[in-house]
């Protein structure tokens, strides 16, 4: 029987050892500096940050060390070791891919990218099988990430499409830094046996499932040693035509169907090394199908986040506003404020620039899931009309607007390309 207690707490005691590693501070430090670049954007644009960056790394943070240990306790089951999956060259590589494209900071790339490298030049030496069932692994645990959290803390922006016309949409990136709790191959001799045996936990005799492909010399006893180390995921999307929630969760699934079958062909790399060329290839070429085919159903599916004839249609709320206590969001359309129509930003201030005692808000919510629809996004025909009142004493609404006629783009609508700050400077250049 296998000993999950034993691994459970030996794999507990040692992801607290990862915060010594400076591999992980450098991926924390990165993962600052994108929430902080997250909030310099919504402070130019909304006069606020919508969330500080210290609380999206915290939270970054926990969610990264309850992905890891799951990860973890994986790995030791399976029995993929540090030495054959290459971890000591994951790390660096993806980080250097980040500086092309955000995008990169993914071990699916890197992965590939080491792969191919040892097939078709022998060097760096790492079990293939190894290597994928690392990425498998990762990214089905990161599809459920995306899953559960993909949409919180989404940046709405003003975006300009292909043909010109500007909508409203979402900005959607996430990053995790992972502690890993890995394993490596060790060889001592017999005699050194007795003085850690009181550390070894007694294996079953299937264990492990992939079997290293390493000579022990005579004289030693190959032994797994558990160790910290730092790994890093992460999730750059953008939502226009969907709702933030439904938006992740539609990547979310594409990206676990794409770990799974990354997964099936890493097991079968290990019975026919011909597959290692199909797994090689597939961890970058896949990882980058998935996220074409979700920006291409995106951009040709119609606009949701654009000017209603009913009134002001509200893009995002700002989290602790006026309009957020009284329950106003997303996908929201503002009829009228004291009896006065809303049509447009202008009405709005108009309509709440006097001191009344009270401002009486009449709006529209297309059904959501609690009611039929689907929340934020087209309904289904169904608008709920409802009305909310607030104190007169209110300086700013907290609401954010769809963009209407001559209103700016902050930025373009993603398309196939690198947008990294390695390749911006090149471009300066």
């Amino acid at each position: 029987m296998f000993p999950f207690g034993k691994v459970i707490v030996t794999i507990l005691m040692l992801i607290p050892q990862v915060l010594l590693h400076p591999a992980f501070w450098m991926v924390v430090v990165l993962v600052a500096m994108q929430y902080t670049r997250i909030a310099r954007i919504e402070q130019r644009v909304f006069g606020q940050a919508i969330e500080s960056p210290a609380s999206l790394v915290l939270t970054s943070l926990l969610l990264g060390a309850a992905a890891g240990f799951v990860a973890s306790l994986i790995f030791v089951f399976v029995g993929v070791t540090v030495t054959g999956a290459g971890v000591a060259f994951l790390l660096p590589v993806a980080l250097v891919l980040m500086l092309i494209d955000p995008r990169f900071l993914c071990f699916s790339y890197a992965g590939g990218l080491l792969a191919l490298s040892n097939l078709v030049f022998g060097v760096p030496k790492v079990g293939i099988p190894e290597i994928m069932i690392l990425v498998a692994v990762l990214h089905l645990l990161e599809s459920l990430l995306i899953w559960t959290t993909g949409d919180q803390g989404a940046l709405p922006l003003y975006m300009k499409t292909r043909d010109g016309s500007v909508v409203g949409g979402f900005l959607l990136q996430k990053f995790w830094p992972i502690p890993l709790v890995g394993m490596m191959l060790l060889t001592p001799h017999l005699s050194e046996i007795e003085s850690i045996a009181r550390g070894l936990i007694n294996m079953p005799d299937w264990w492990p499932l992939i079997k290293p492909n390493i000579a022990v010399p005579e004289g030693r006893e190959l032994l797994f040693a558990m160790f910290a180390l730092p790994a890093a995921l992460g999730y750059g999307d953008f939502a226009v035509a969907r709702a933030p929630k439904e938006r992740s969760a539609r990547t979310a699934r594409s990206l676990m169907a794409f770990s799974v079958v990354l997964l099936a062909l890493a097991l079968g790399a290990s019975v026919y090394p011909w597959m290692r060329w199909l797994a090689a290839l597939f961890s970058p070429l896949g990882h980058e199908m998935v996220i074409a085919a979700g920006r291409r159903a995106e951009t040709r599916s119609k606009a949701i986040y654009v000017p209603d004839p009913r009134g002001l249609k509200v893009l995002d709320v700002v989290p602790r506003s006026p309009a957020a206590r009284m329950g106003l969001r997303s996908g929201d359309i503002l009829i009228a404020v004291n009896g006065q129509p809303v049509r447009s930003t202008a009405d709005l201030l108009d309509a709440m620039s006097g001191s009344p005692p009270w401002f009486y808000i009449e709006a529209e919510r297309d059904a959501g899931p609690a009611d039929g629809g689907h929340g934020g996004g087209p309904g289904d025909g169904r608008p709920l009309r409802f009305t909310k009142s607030i104190s007169g004493e209110v300086d700013r609404l907290g609401i954010i607007p769809v963009p209407g006629p001559g209103d700016e783009a902050h930025v373009s609508i993603p398309v196939a390309g690198v947008e990294g700050p390695l390749v911006k400077w090149l471009r300066r250049r």
